[in-house]
C-alpha cells in the first residue's frame, strides 16, 4: 500500500503511505525472514512480491539524490545548516546547549531556522559574530523565520503565499565563491484541509528556483519525505537536487517530551541545490529542545568551466 499510495498524486492516501516506505518494507522482508525460517512457503511468496515492489519504489524514490564529494583543494566551502527550532525557548544567553556545542563542531557560514522565537534569535546570534542576519521571529507560533549568515546578504524578501499559513524567505548572498540564492522555507503538513496551501507553497519554491538568476540553495522543513508524489513533482519542475544521504531520519525525535529512536523517523528537513553546487554528505544533527533534529553539509559553487 505504501509504494501505490506513494506512487498516485491523485490518492488521498498519499500523504500517510509514503512517508513510511522504509518502515513498512522492512518489516515485510523482516516478517518474510520469519516465514522462510519456518517454511511457510506460500505466505512467503506473497511477502516476497510485496518486498520486492517497497524494495524497488525504495530505490526508485532517491534517484533525485545528488552525488556527494570530497571538496576540491581550492573550491570556497560554505558550511550551510537549518533546524526547525519547534517554537521553543533558548537558554540563557551564555550557556550552551546541544544545538550549540554541535555547531561549535564545524561552524556554520550559513544558517537557516524556522519556528523560532525571540530568544533563540537573540540567541545563536550570540554563538559568533555574524556578518548579517535577517529575522521575523514569533513567540506563539510557528511564522518565525530567521536567516544568519557570514557573508554579506545582498536582498531579503518574504513572502506568504495566497492562502497559505507560513511565510517563505528569499535571499541573495554574495560569498567568495559566487552569488548565490537562498529559499528558506517551511510548507505546511500534509493535513486535511491543508492540501491545497501546501502545494501552493511547494509550487512557489519551485518557480523561485526555476526562475533564478543565480545558483540555487533550499533550507527547510518542507514536511515532505523522498517517498511522496510532491517530493518527485517539486525537484522535477525546480531542477534541484536533494544532498543525500536522504536514509536519515530528521522527524520526530520526541513526541510530547517522550523520546523516539530515530530510526522510527521520517525525513522531512531537507537542503536543495541547484547544478551549479557540488555538495558533501549531508549530516543529521542530535536530539535538541525542538522535535526536530538539525542538518547540515558542506557545499560549494563549481568553478567556470569544471564540468
Amino acid at each position: 500500500m505504501a509504494p501505490v499510495a506513494g506512487s498516485q498524486p491523485w490518492s488521498p492516501l498519499e500523504p500517510w503511505f509514503s512517508p513510511f516506505l522504509p518502515h513498512a518494507t522492512t518489516l515485510v522482508l523482516l516478517v518474510l525472514i520469519g516465514h522462510l525460517v519456518g517454511r511457510h512457503w506460500r505466505g512467503s511468496g506473497v511477502l516476497a512480491l510485496a518486498g520486492f515492489v517497497g524494495v524497488w519504489s525504495w530505490t526508485n524514490a532517491l534517484q533525485f539524490q545528488k552525488s556527494t564529494i570530497p571538496p576540491q583543494t581550492n573550491a570556497f566551502v560554505i558550511s550551510a545548516g537549518f533546524a526547525n527550532l519547534g517554537i521553543s525557548k533558548a537558554p540563557p544567553l551564555g550557556s550552551s546547549d546541544a544545538l550549540q556545542d554541535w555547531a561549535r563542531e564545524n561552524p556554520f557560514d550559513l544558517f537557516g531556522v524556522v519556528e523560532c522565537s525571540t530568544s533563540q534569535v537573540e540567541y545563536i546570534r550570540s554563538w559568533q559574530k555574524w556578518h548579517t542576519v535577517h529575522a521575523e521571529p514569533e513567540d506563539e507560533s510557528a511564522d518565525g523565520i530567521a536567516l544568519f549568515s557570514m557573508h554579506p546578504i545582498q536582498s531579503v524578501k518574504i513572502t506568504r503565499t495566497p492562502n497559505a499559513r507560513l511565510d517563505h524567505l528569499t535571499a541573495v548572498v554574495n560569498a567568495p565563491g559566487g552569488t548565490f540564492q537562498v529559499e528558506l522555507t517551511h510548507p505546511c503538513p500534509p493535513v486535511p484541509g491543508w492540501l491545497h496551501q501546501r502545494q501552493a507553497q511547494l509550487d512557489q519554491l519551485s518557480t523561485a528556483s526555476a526562475s533564478s538568476d543565480w545558483p540555487v540553495l533550499v533550507l527547510g522543513d518542507l514536511n515532505e519525505t523522498p517517498f511522496g508524489s510532491s517530493w518527485r513533482e517539486l525537484l522535477t519542475t525546480s531542477g534541484l537536487s536533494a544532498v543525500g544521504p536522504l536514509s536519515m531520519p530528521t522527524w520526530p525525535s520526541q513526541l510530547k517530551g517522550i523520546p523516539v529512536p530515530q530510526w522510527l523517523g521520517i525525513r522531512i528537513d531537507h537542503m536543495l541545490v541547484g547544478s551549479e553546487w557540488e555538495a558533501g554528505p549531508l549530516k543529521v544533527g542530535p536530539k535538541i529542545s525542538s522535535d526536530h533534529r538539525p542538518i547540515r553539509a558542506k557545499v560549494w559553487l563549481r568553478r567556470p568551466g569544471e564540468a
